[in-house]
């Protein structure tokens, strides 16, 4: 279950850009702000899977090298160059 919290922004800089988003676009700094927090959230998600995969990439690799079958190119092709 998730819990209301206010937040209060102390930052000048964050408000002067909140107050900035609100002028150009019209919506409400609860809007703006929850957008941005989804977007972060997507953004944070991705990065974690990118380097989860990355890190799982060297074993992987080695597994596909271990079950690969040595092949000539020509076993692909028969005698009048079509595929076999």
């Amino acid at each position: 279950m998730v819990s209301a919290m206010a937040v209060s922004i102390k930052s000048p800089r964050v408000d002067a850009l909140l107050e900035q988003l609100r002028q150009l676009t019209g919506r409400g700094v609860t809007e703006i702000v929850g957008d941005a927090l989804e977007l972060e959230l997507q953004r944070q998600r991705y990065l974690s899977r990118r380097r989860r995969l990355s890190a799982e990439l060297p074993a992987l690799q080695e597994q596909a090298i271990k079950m690969a079958k040595p092949f000539h190119a020509d076993s692909l092709y028969d005698e009048q160059g079509l595929p076999s």
